[in-house]
């Protein structure tokens, strides 16, 4: 079997049908916040609050909803795809069998997101897949050694997703190069600057901001949430900066390095970069809190534009509290995103998310040697 998705299936799992009243009431709320507000962290390590006037909501059109039947259809054949998954070579070919079983609007929606982008470069796909009643354990680890039928067909559904926006792939040092990542709050790893943590926010970035080889999009299948758990955006074409602070951001003066969830990244010729580039009216962002710092340290200007982005992005921040089954589509090259403060519980029931990432560019994903993991 195929390592890149998951290392094992265990056999039996199925996968129980779902009450409609409880589908429902799952798919009902787009977007929310909670009434006292969400905990952030500041790239100084300071922590910060985001009140739920701060958050906004979705645009018309960033939220698309399967009905019951069309989400049936899409996981009977995930599901039949996982049972097949011991035998394909590549897994991201047998996601692409489930293109035809997708739901039309939902088609349509991600083509329309690939030519498009929205207004805030995001895409939420809600009621894809059935309430998920028959999975395991949220594992310990984000790289867990063996997995189920359901979780499976999730991984495949996640990637099937993801075709039309261009060509998954993944690194060889992040997650032991899997092609789809499991998001879990990690015992140990509370406070890391990763997807593992928990009790610290994940601030602001975009997915491995120290590389031109980043992904385009990436997608967020959500598995089991947690109350409050908000996953934030901020679109780059909403920032509200003044010229100069925007003028210092599209210098090359800014080194990123990889965060904590890379094990021996190859950062060995890193040059300035800028924070910022593309045209004013929908700019492209290169970010991370932690990750990233004036390449001269004496260089004021460029932190002082650097503490006034964080605010910006703060202001123009949108959240989304995922749901089982809910999947989130970014562009990852126009917003950054974060998730506030949780406490895990570690009792098996903890969040558990999916993530997969996508290179929109088929020309260079051949010339990469179209390699499922780079580096």
């Amino acid at each position: 079997m195929d390592t890149m998705i998951s290392t094992d299936i265990t056999d039996g799992d199925g996968s129980r049908p779902a009450g409609r009243t409880e589908f429902g009431n799952r798919c009902d709320t787009a977007v929310s916040a909670r009434e006292k507000g969400i905990e952030f962290a500041d790239h100084d390590g300071m922590r910060r609050y985001f009140s739920a006037p701060e958050i906004a909501r979705a645009a018309d059109g960033e939220v698309v909803t399967a009905s019951w039947d069309q989400a049936a259809r899409t996981w009977s054949a995930a599901l039949r795809a996982a049972d097949r998954h011991r035998r394909a070579a590549d897994p991201a070919v047998l996601a692409a069998s489930l293109l035809t079983s997708l739901p039309a609007q939902v088609v349509v929606a991600l083509h329309r997101f690939r030519i498009e982008g929205s207004p805030n470069n995001a895409l939420v796909l809600r009621g894809i897949c059935p309430v998920l009643t028959d999975l395991p354990a949220t594992p310990a680890t984000v790289t867990p050694r063996t997995t189920t039928r359901t979780v499976e067909a999730a991984a495949l559904l996640l990637l099937a997703l993801t075709l039309p926006l261009g060509e998954p792939f993944t690194f060889r040092s992040l997650h032991d190069g899997r092609l789809v990542q499991h998001v879990v709050p990690v015992p140990g790893r509370e406070s890391t600057r990763t997807g593992a943590s928990s009790t610290a926010a994940l601030g602001w970035h975009v997915e491995d901001g120290f590389t031109d080889d980043r992904c385009d999009y990436f997608g967020l299948l959500c598995l089991r949430g947690h109350p409050g758990v908000l996953t934030v955006l901020s679109p780059a074409r909403r920032l509200d900066l003044d010229a100069a602070d925007i003028a210092t951001l599209r210098a090359p003066r800014y080194l990123l390095v990889p965060d904590d969830a890379h094990v021996d990244a190859d950062i060995s010729e890193q040059t300035p970069v800028p924070i910022l580039t593309g045209p004013a009216e929908d700019p492209e962002i290169c970010f991370g809190e932690g990750d990233v710092c004036p390449a001269d340290p004496a260089d004021q200007r460029a932190a002082a534009a650097l503490h006034a982005l964080t605010r910006a992005l703060d202001r123009g921040a949108i959240g989304h509290e995922l749901r089982p089954g809910d999947v989130l589509i970014a562009d990852n090259r126009r917003t950054v995103h974060g998730r506030n403060t949780f406490r895990p519980r570690y009792d098996g029931t903890d969040r558990w998310l999916l993530r997969a990432m996508t290179c929109a560019s088929i020309r260079a994903h051949r010339r990469r040697g179209a390699q499922r993991a780079l580096g």
